[in-house]
């Protein structure tokens, strides 16, 4: 028996392995997550060339940090914030709220960040890297990554002049 022949299970058939098959099917969903993601994404940038960001009504946990004519225009419940380049760090769970004026997380931390401090926003997998005009910087996991980037764009067009 060669030594690559050694290490197999007998019972496992070329056309498939019991180890693969989770691997496999939690990189489709992923995928499918993705390709959901990217779909809403392009249909945001579309419809905002031709119309303002819409808001929603505030919650209860925002409603006291906004200013006067703030509006809300989209949150994201469950978002771990992290400073970049420390991946071992756990970052900070709350809820990532979109204002026509800024980002707000509200959780075990609060931190604003304005739009206009924002300089670019990109992605590394299903993280939103939010570069700002200090240097510093900000790491976003958020529920649809690609939306988020798409929305945060239209609310920084509609602040800067």
């Amino acid at each position: 028996m060669h030594s690559g022949e050694r290490d197999q299970d007998p019972a496992v058939t070329a056309t498939g392995s019991t180890e693969e098959d989770p691997a496999l099917r939690d990189a489709t969903v992923t995928a499918s997550r993705i390709e959901a993601d990217e779909a809403a994404a392009l249909e945001v940038r579309d419809r905002l060339h031709a119309a303002p960001l819409p808001s929603v009504v505030p919650d209860g946990a925002i409603g006291p940090h906004l200013g006067d004519g703030e509006l809300v225009h989209g949150l994201r419940a469950r978002a771990i914030l992290k400073a970049p380049g420390d991946d071992r760090a756990l970052g900070y769970g709350g809820t990532l709220y979109l204002t026509s004026r800024r980002l707000l997380h509200i959780g075990q931390v609060t931190v604003n960040v304005q739009l206009t401090d924002i300089v670019e926003t990109s992605l590394a997998g299903e993280r939103l890297l939010v570069t700002l005009s200090d240097g510093e910087g900000l790491v976003l996991d958020v529920d649809r990554p690609r939306q988020l980037r798409a929305e945060i764009a239209a609310a920084t067009r509609a602040v800067r002049p």
